[in-house]
């Protein structure tokens, strides 16, 4: 495939040099400067060439590269570039597009009787007008005429020249008498934001710019004097010498062009997703990549909050929505949406609504932009270190937070309503954590920031703004445990059976439980394996079924003594009682009453791959394993040991073995957990 010269280190130039990146389409980018060079980015098809060329010299370029087309994409005031490109084009006989860059529209310009506007043809003319008027002026026009100025009195004080940050560009700024404080070096466009900032530091009267369009940022310029009340010179853009005609030259909008490229060259449109973490909340927090983003893209999509604050980067459509299938169906009936801005809180990977977008925006390039998160933000600002710290969420679901706080120094609560911190208070106080330490970060990064602190007690009646963030610091943490195995004195026993401490710890082990799973525990008994296995999943939830009074109480009271919040205790008889729990990950039959197949079928009809671990003691409990694999066929592969314990007890000055029962451990179906290799 034959290559394209691009003349221009315009926003234009950039755009299609990102547009064709690393495709079968060959680039040779002109540029004036190394700086213009370092904004382009690497591909393997582009090659960048730096520095002036006249018409002999890009006649001799294209000589040389002999390519399809050129390109003219440079500013629009620069007519002796394009004049001799066109030239180079019609004696080297090669295609000439040149590439406009479409009118920017004033704000606030309601014609040519608006007093915030004033239009002059050149340069010249704007001196000569700003020789007449008082008060600081900024130059937003370039360097390249800025001599012409000096033609205002007082220029030196008056003027501030804002330029490209180029040594030779400074350099000559500074011979022409623009120096210090009226010397501003910045690489462009702008947002909104910083030109209306810039023009209130300088106490701007007037503001001197070119209609260089929307990518030049002439509409954000325009937005933030009227915002300052700072008038508008304007030098009006020539006319094109160029015109719409057949043959070798032709006259493109940059979609058209790129229409055009794509048409000619079978290439397919690259369309791109971004997506933007805007940081805790205040538009200071943004990212210099993310501003740059919501400049560039056609669209904006998020939940309102986050719209809001995307104002002030040019006129746009947005669109409402955080819902992922209605963010894809809304891109899918809008094919004129080349660069979609999909607009997130925090950053994009921490509990974020991203989660998952890009698996249904298949067709799309996906971009991640990172922001900063309110706990990160949170967390510096009480001069913590946040890789110390357990995170959790309760914004969309309350999170089991007992284990983490036990384990963790600190834990970060995200929370989802203003009710929430209460609800967490009244769990401490009812497991008797009243010693952990509360500090609430409200409205964080806005002006109105509220950062307080206090005790569960002291915070239980309290609401809190809805998108909180709380910090809980236990000030004894206690490592979790590697494997199971509680002493049994530690548990509440009354009366009622017990599975030991051996027994229950092998039990657990046939049981493989992960964090998150979801156990069964039939015939609970004083809730030991239950209180266990909660422990051990911490994200998981345990029902323990018990059908005598006695033993659900003493279950409840267990549950209170280990913290096991993420514990429910159910009063009744299995299979009858387990319509309306959530499907288990895992059960542990400890006790039957002499319904082991009924309970085994009435789990297995709740879904599949559960796995089963079952105590039996009596032979008539035995037997009935053998009915299992009659009945399921699934579960022809079943493990059975049998475990015999033997304690020693004091008599006397001797030690004697005491036998407990021995006990049938039998394990069937899913699989245990275990890692990867």
């Amino acid at each position: 495939m034959a290559g394209i010269v691009v003349f221009g280190g315009t926003v234009e130039g950039r755009m299609f040099a990102e547009a064709f990146c690393n495709t079968d389409l060959e680039l040779h980018i002109c540029v004036a400067t190394e700086y213009g060079a370092s904004l382009l980015p690497v591909c393997s098809n582009i090659e960048i060439h730096t520095g002036r060329m006249d018409a002999v010299g890009m006649e001799k370029f294209m000589e040389k590269i002999v390519p399809d087309y050129c390109l003219d994409a440079t500013h629009p005031y620069a007519e002796s570039v394009s004049e001799n490109a066109l030239s180079a084009c019609q004696r080297r006989n090669v295609p000439y597009i040149r590439v406009l860059r479409e009118e920017g529209e004033a704000a606030g310009n309601t014609g040519d009787g608006d007093v915030s506007f004033i239009y002059e043809d050149n340069i010249e003319d704007a001196a000569a007008f700003l020789n007449t008027t008082k008060g600081n002026i900024l130059i937003t026009t370039g360097s390249k005429d800025l001599e012409k100025y000096a033609a205002i009195e007082d220029y030196k004080n008056r003027c501030y020249a804002r330029v490209l940050p180029i040594a030779s560009v400074l350099e000559k700024c500074r011979e022409l008498g623009f120096e210090g404080k009226n010397l501003i070096g910045m690489q462009g466009p702008f947002g909104e934001e910083l030109n209306y900032w810039m023009m209130k530091q300088i106490d701007a009267s007037y503001l001197v710019t070119k209609n260089s369009g929307r990518e030049g940022g002439f509409q954000e310029k325009c937005n933030a004097a009227v915002r300052a009340g700072v008038r508008v010179l304007v030098i009006e853009r020539r006319r094109e010498k160029v015109e719409r005609v057949s043959g070798s030259v032709k006259v493109y909008t940059f979609p058209e062009a790129m229409q055009f490229l794509r048409q000619q060259y079978g290439l397919k449109e690259k369309k791109e997703v971004c997506l933007i973490g805007m940081g805790p909340g205040n538009i200071g927090q943004l990212t210099g990549e993310a501003r740059k983003c919501l400049r560039e893209c056609d669209v904006v999509i998020g939940a309102k909050r986050m719209l809001e604050m995307c104002q002030g980067y040019g006129p746009k459509p947005y669109f409402t929505s955080y819902k992922k299938e209605e963010i894809a169906l809304f891109l899918q009936r809008h094919p004129e949406y080349k660069k979609a801005a999909l607009v997130y809180s925090g950053d994009i990977g921490f509990y974020s609504g991203a989660d998952g977008i890009n698996n249904i925006l298949k067709d799309y390039k996906v971009l991640y932009i990172s922001g900063i998160s309110s706990v990160q933000y949170f967390l510096n600002r009480l001069a913590i270190p946040w890789d110390k710290v357990r995170f959790v969420s309760w914004h969309g679901k309350e999170e089991n937070l007992l284990p983490a706080i036990r384990q963790n120094r600190w834990v970060c609560v995200l929370l989802g309503d203003k009710d929430s911190m209460g609800k967490i208070c009244r769990t401490l106080l009812e497991y008797h954590m009243e010693e952990v330490k509360i500090t609430v970060g409200e409205r964080l990064s806005y002006p109105e920031e509220n950062i307080f602190s206090g005790t569960p007690a002291g915070l239980c009646g309290k609401e809190t703004d809805a998108l909180s963030v709380l910090l809980l610091e236990n000030p004894a943490p206690a490592a979790k445990k590697a494997v199971p195995g509680l002493e049994d004195s530690a548990f509440a026993r009354g009366n009622v059976p017990m599975t030991k401490q051996e027994i229950r710890i092998l039990s657990l082990a046939k049981l493989g439980l992960a964090e998150d799973s979801v156990v069964y525990d039939i015939g609970a008994g004083t809730g030991s394996v239950s209180v266990e296995a909660a422990l051990h999943c911490d994200r998981g939830r345990v029902y323990a079924i018990e059908k005598e009074e006695e033993g659900a109480r003493l279950i409840l009271e267990n549950k209170k003594r280990f913290g096991a919040e993420n514990l429910t205790v159910v009063h009744g008889t299995a299979p009858d009682c387990l319509a309306g729990l959530p499907a288990p990950t895992h059960v542990f039959i400890g006790g039957s009453g002499g319904r082991l197949i009924e309970i085994i079928q009435a789990v297995r009809q709740r879904g599949s791959g559960m796995r089963f671990v079952v105590n039996a003691v009596t032979l008539e409990t035995v037997a009935q394993i053998g009915q299992i694999r009659e009945r399921f066929p699934e579960y022809q592969e079943m493990e059975v040991i049998q475990v015999n314990v033997a304690r020693a007890r004091e008599l006397g000055r001797y030690h004697l073995m005491s036998a407990e029962n021995p006990v049938y451990i039998i394990s069937f179906g899913g699989r245990k957990e275990e890692p990867d290799d």
